[in-house]
């Protein structure tokens, strides 16, 4: 979906330290005819340790498990998990986002929730809405497309019968599931929909799926053992949303953004695709390990799917990716977030820098600048991709502890990384000299 959709902003309160509204912004205030992301498409989020970097991606991680896992907040790992991040201040996490896409005209998005907790003491969806409206002008206005608060549907851009028939589907469940999960669910046997294409909800619908379709999310490691089921469940769904947009929207590159080289599980009738996307991993690694003979599958069978391994092999020696050094396995596992970035997709990273060579990490950066169709966003606290990106609009963002975000402005011959480093960013002074440390270690 190259140029047709864009993530312009979201907005993040109440996750860890995170108290008061952060507002990221990855394009400028208004759209116009001359709409053109192309020098917009990479972002980088400098701050201190703690500042709240890791927090927002957090935030779009759960946004993005709230559309794809029917049962998200229904699991007691999930709760736990919430009951530790909210921030215990507000005691609610509120996430909203803009998006557009461009299918000749230009419509704007956005989307809106609210987490916190229910009268049983568990979190809940409090709020949820999607509203949309032509470009991005002052003088254009929202039009609501759904809105949901505290378990009811509240209104839908449909007729009254439709209306009523959603309700009805959906009663007791907006409480703990994102109402665009469970409209795709009621959406194929609604009677009142001859050709459910042709509603005006389920257009809306479609593009907000394929926002949420092509947006990743790499927070680090994660236990593909213990969460397969429901990794499949989700993945399944993702699918399923991935061709109903190519349908109604009449687009798509065919590529299957669900199925990934480092999935240890592969269904059978995935395999060929899976071992093509190992052979292109291949060439990626070849890049820093020119002997990289070839990455081979080791794939043992497991009723309709396959158990599957990556091992690289050097010609005088094979070794498993796991044993591999931590720059090389950073770099398998940030893979499928590239593809998906170079490929017209939104991806946000945590710590991109962490275990990489500085020069192999600029490279990269100036790759997707340059050659990238989609979205990437990444926190880092190395200063050496600041050379190449304050070429770039809205491309660098400081965040101080107090949750004030700082976009870099150009200050005459002034650099960031000196800017920085110095102390001379707003609300981040960096205060700490080399004599403070004098006495913390028992010396």
């Amino acid at each position: 979906m190259s140029d047709k959709l864009y993530l312009l902003n979201i907005s993040v309160s109440g996750i860890k330290c995170i108290q008061e509204e952060v507002h990221l912004d990855f394009y400028k205030k208004t759209i116009d005819k001359n709409f053109d992301p192309k020098r917009y498409r990479v972002k980088a989020i400098y701050g201190e340790n703690g500042s709240g970097k890791s927090a927002l991606i957090t935030a779009v991680k759960i946004f993005q498990d709230m559309i794809w896992n029917d049962h998200y907040l229904s699991e007691s790992k999930t709760q736990e998990f919430l009951n530790e991040i909210i921030n215990k201040t507000l005691n609610v996490f509120r996430f909203k986002m803009e998006f557009l896409i461009d299918l000749g005209d230009k419509l704007v998005y956005q989307y809106a929730m609210q987490i916190g907790r229910g009268k049983n003491g568990l979190y809940e969806i409090q709020n949820e809405s999607l509203k949309a409206k032509n470009g991005n002008y002052a003088n254009n206005k929202y039009q609501s497309i759904f809105a949901c608060q505290e378990g009811e549907l509240i209104s839908a851009i449909c007729t009254e019968k439709q209306a009523e028939w959603i309700k009805k589907k959906t009663t007791n469940l907006l409480s703990t599931q994102s109402f665009g999960s469970l409209y795709s669910l009621i959406s194929a046997e609604n009677p009142f929909i001859a050709e459910k294409i042709d509603t005006e909800l389920y257009y809306h619908m479609s593009i907000y799926y394929a926002l949420a379709v092509t947006l990743k999310v790499y927070l680090g490691e994660e236990d593909q053992h213990t969460m397969y089921f429901q990794q499949k469940r989700m993945r399944e769904n993702k699918l399923e949303k991935q061709e109903s947009v190519e349908e109604s929207l009449g687009q798509g590159n065919g590529f299957n953004l669900t199925l990934d080289v480092n999935e240890k599980f592969v269904e059978k009738k995935n395999f060929d695709e899976y071992k093509a996307r190992v052979e292109q991993l291949t060439k990626f690694i070849k890049l820093f390990k020119p002997n990289l003979a070839s990455i081979d599958v080791d794939a043992k069978e497991d009723g309709e799917r396959y158990v599957c391994d990556l091992n690289l092999n050097y010609g005088d020696y094979v070794i498993n990716k796991e044993f591999e050094s931590t720059g090389i396995k950073k770099l398998i596992r940030l893979f499928d977030c590239f593809t998906v970035a170079s490929l017209g997709g939104i991806v946000f990273v945590d710590e991109m820098d962490s275990n990489l060579n500085d020069v192999y990490l600029c490279k990269l950066i100036e790759y997707f600048m340059y050659y990238g169709e989609g979205q990437l966003c990444f926190t880092t606290h190395n200063l050496d991709p600041m050379s190449a990106l304050k070429e770039n609009k809205n491309s660098i963002d400081f965040l101080s502890n107090d949750n004030h975000l700082i976009p870099w402005v150009s200050r005459g011959n002034a650099t960031p990384e000196n800017c920085y480093r110095n102390g001379m960013i707003e609300d981040i002074p960096f205060n700490i000299e080399a004599s403070d440390f004098v006495g913390i270690f028992g010396e």
